[in-house]
């Protein structure tokens, strides 16, 4: 397991701002030593974890201290958003006392109201929205689209982790039972299966089994799905766990589409369904091959890509005008949002142009679905895991 270094600083300044605010507090006020060592373990103990998470876990591969660690940072950010708000809260007081020379109650009403609202929608983004799942419904109309394809429906899932899930399969439960109730002809899932080992795939198969399509089931590799995200032994070892984890992804009844394609068929009518492996910015992380997955294509029948990272639309897919329809996922639309109206609002979007939702260029489209599962917080914040229904329709 990775972190980054300014990660770690966040981290670790998220700690020294509020606790080194209530240390000096406690200090004015002469506290007893035993007060002021109470006050100080959490921050030790989260210190001491975050430095062994960056240094001595590198090349842990069991995943469920990741799930642990996930559940960490939740409790982490539980305690010391709620320190925060304290120590901003009893500044301003502070300052307003000095400028005024007088005290006001609000401070205390707005700070202990900002609290509990706060422990609330995390422990609400944590317990409740992962499992209530958002099913959308859209129509894309695709032109030159044959006319068996009109209505053609497509279920679209990415980004389960399974590893975040730990094994509690009832909560597949309810995927299954809202995809099949939507009877798609097919389901396409757009990567990310797991989070980084293969063992993570392990006791699921019977659930995926249930899930039903009248064509059949697609999925492409995400980034998390080639096991990166760790320090290997050795490259056999590596290799061993890509395998594996392809393995099951294909036990669990889809066809993985590994820079290729294949023609869905209705009627005497054909259209063209392709799948690319993850693509990157990085060389490192770019297995992504568009024109292989299109060679020997002679049709001129829409076709409809699958590509994990949505960055790939601007850079490659533009390129390939009868791509009338991408799907993507990657981006979990931050897993954070805020709802105005209509619109959507995530940080999501100061790092990817497209992070949620459909868009349109020209006669293109892409979709971009926020994903079923979860990682680097158990939690939803503002949007929920998607399913995502689309109709073709005939332009």
């Amino acid at each position: 397991m990775r972190m980054y270094m300014l990660t770690l600083i966040c981290l670790l300044l998220l700690i020294a701002i509020p606790d080194t605010f209530f240390y000096l507090k406690l200090k004015r006020r002469d506290s007893h030593p035993f007060y002021i060592i109470l006050h100080l373990f959490p921050a030790l103990i989260f210190t001491g974890l975050f430095l062994y998470i960056k240094f001595g876990l590198e090349s842990m591969q069991n995943f469920r201290i990741v799930v642990a660690i996930m559940w960490l940072f939740f409790f982490f950010l539980l305690i010391y958003f709620s320190k925060l708000i304290h120590a901003v809260f009893f500044s301003l007081e502070y300052i307003y006392k000095k400028v005024f020379k007088r005290e006001n109650i609000y401070f205390n009403i707005v700070r202990i109201g900002l609290n509990v609202y706060v422990v609330a929608v995390m422990l609400i983004s944590a317990y409740i929205t992962p499992r209530n799942f958002d099913v959308t419904h859209i129509q894309v109309p695709i032109r030159d689209l044959p006319s068996s394809f009109d209505g053609y429906r497509i279920v679209q899932l990415s980004d389960i982790h399974l590893g975040s899930w730990n094994h509690k399969f009832h909560k597949l439960e309810t995927v299954i039972k809202l995809v099949n109730e939507q009877q798609p002809d097919i389901i396409v899932f757009t990567g990310d299966m797991v989070n980084n080992f293969a063992e993570e795939t392990s006791g699921w198969q019977p659930f995926f089994l249930q899930l039903k399509a009248h064509d059949g089931k697609f999925a492409i590799l995400g980034n998390h799905d080639y096991g990166d995200y760790t320090n290997w032994k050795n490259d056999s070892v590596r290799a061993e766990n890509r395998k594996d984890i392809r393995q099951s992804i294909e036990n669990f009844g889809f066809r993985l589409l590994l820079n290729e394609h294949i023609y869905l068929k209705c009627d005497s009518d054909s259209i063209l369904l392709v799948g690319v492996e993850n693509y990157g910015n990085s060389k490192r992380a770019n297995y992504s091959n568009l024109n292989k997955a299109l060679v020997n294509v002679n049709t001129k029948a829409p076709k409809i890509l699958l590509t994990h990272d949505p960055s790939q639309w601007d850079t490659e897919v533009h390129q390939h005008k009868d791509i009338a329809l991408t799907l993507s996922g990657h981006t979990h639309a931050g897993q954070l949002g805020i709802r105005i109206g209509k619109r959507l609002f995530s940080p999501a979007a100061f790092v990817f142009k497209y992070w949620a939702g459909l868009y349109k260029v020209d006669n293109q489209y892409l979709y971009v679905n926020r994903g079923i599962g979860y990682i680097g917080l158990p939690m939803y914040v503002g949007v929920r895991p998607e399913i995502t229904v689309i109709e073709l329709k005939r332009k």
